[in-house]
C-alpha cells in the first residue's frame, strides 16, 4: 500500500524544496474553486506535494470534493486542518530523517494522505468523512478514519458524535445492533462463522470509541443512518482492513440526539 502511494507520487508529483511552506510548496498541484468565473461550478480540491532531501522522500496528498468547495465558509476550515497536518507529519519525518541509521531504510520515507468524501448532503449539513493515511517506516502505513459535519446554517464544522448527548448514550442504544452487524462483517471476510469470545478479534468492541462516527441519509432531508468507520487491527488483523458498520436511526438513538439537533434527525 505504501509503495503504491510513493510510486504514484514519484510519477505524478513535481519536486518541491524541502523547506516548501504548506501553502506555496513548487511541489504542490491544486485544483480550486475558480476565482475569475463566480458562475462556474465548483471543483474538488487536490494538494499533492514530495519534498526530497537527499535520499529520503516525504509525500503528502490532501483532497475534498466539489461539494466541500461549493460552500466558502469551509474552505478556511479544510485549509486549516490541511496546513496542520502537512506540518505535524513533514516535521516528524525531519527529525527521523536527523537520526535514521546509515544503510537503514525505511525511516528514511515517510507519507501522509488525507481524502474527504461526501457521506450526504442535507439542505442545513454537509455530512463528510475522511481516510487518513499514514506511513513512517517500516512494513506498512496505518489508516485511521475523520468525519465532520458542516453546519450551513451556524457556519462551522460539528463532528457527528457531538450531535448526541454522550458517547456513553449512543454506545447504549446502538451497542447490541452494532456488534451483530460486526459479527456479520466478520463473517464476510473471513468466510466462515463467527462464534463471538474473549479473543480481541471475536469480541464485541465499544461502538463510539473503537470507531469514527458518522450520520448518513437515505432520502437526503434528514439523518436516518449512524456509520462507525473501524480501522485496522481494532476489529481483526491487518489483512482483514478497515470495517464500516451502518445502523438505522432508532427511537433510542433518537433520544441520544442533542435537543438542538434533533430536528434533523429522522427514526425511518
Amino acid at each position: 500500500m505504501a509503495a503504491a502511494l510513493f510510486l504514484t507520487a514519484c510519477q505524478d508529483a513535481p519536486e518541491a524544496e524541502p523547506d516548501a511552506a504548506p501553502s506555496t510548496a513548487v511541489a504542490s498541484a491544486e485544483t480550486e474553486v475558480p476565482t475569475d468565473e463566480p458562475t462556474a461550478p465548483a471543483t474538488a480540491f487536490v494538494d499533492e506535494r514530495t519534498v526530497e532531501d537527499g535520499d529520503a522522500q516525504f509525500i503528502f496528498k490532501y483532497t475534498w470534493p466539489a461539494k466541500a468547495s461549493a460552500i466558502p465558509e469551509l474552505r478556511p476550515w479544510l485549509d486549516a486542518d490541511r496546513a496542520d497536518r502537512y506540518a505535524s507529519a513533514k516535521a516528524d519525518w525531519e527529525s527521523t530523517v536527523e537520526w535514521c541509521p546509515d544503510g537503514a531504510v525505511s525511516c528514511l520515507n515517510a507519507a501522509l494522505q488525507k481524502d474527504w468524501k461526501v457521506v450526504t448532503d442535507l439542505p442545513r449539513f454537509l455530512s463528510l468523512s475522511a481516510e487518513v493515511y499514514t506511513y513512517t517506516g517500516g512494513a506498512h502505513g496505518g489508516t485511521v478514519f475523520d468525519a465532520i459535519v458542516w453546519d450551513r446554517a451556524q457556519g462551522r464544522a460539528v463532528k457527528p458524535i457531538d450531535m448526541f448527548v454522550s458517547n456513553e448514550a449512543v454506545d447504549q442504544a446502538t451497542t447490541t445492533a452494532f456488534c451483530n452487524e460486526l459479527d456479520k462483517a466478520r463473517q464476510r471476510k473471513r468466510g466462515g462463522p463467527i462464534k463471538r469470545s474473549d479473543a480481541w478479534s471475536y469480541d464485541c468492541i465499544a461502538p463510539v470509541a473503537s470507531s469514527t462516527v458518522i450520520l448518513g441519509s437515505s432520502g437526503g432531508e434528514r439523518f436516518d443512518k449512524i456509520g462507525f468507520l473501524i480501522p485496522p487491527y481494532k476489529a481483526g488483523s491487518y489483512a482483514e482492513g478497515a470495517y464500516e458498520v451502518t445502523l438505522p436511526i432508532t427511537p433510542a438513538l433518537m433520544d441520544a440526539v442533542r435537543p438542538e439537533y434533533r430536528r434533523a434527525f429522522i427514526v425511518p
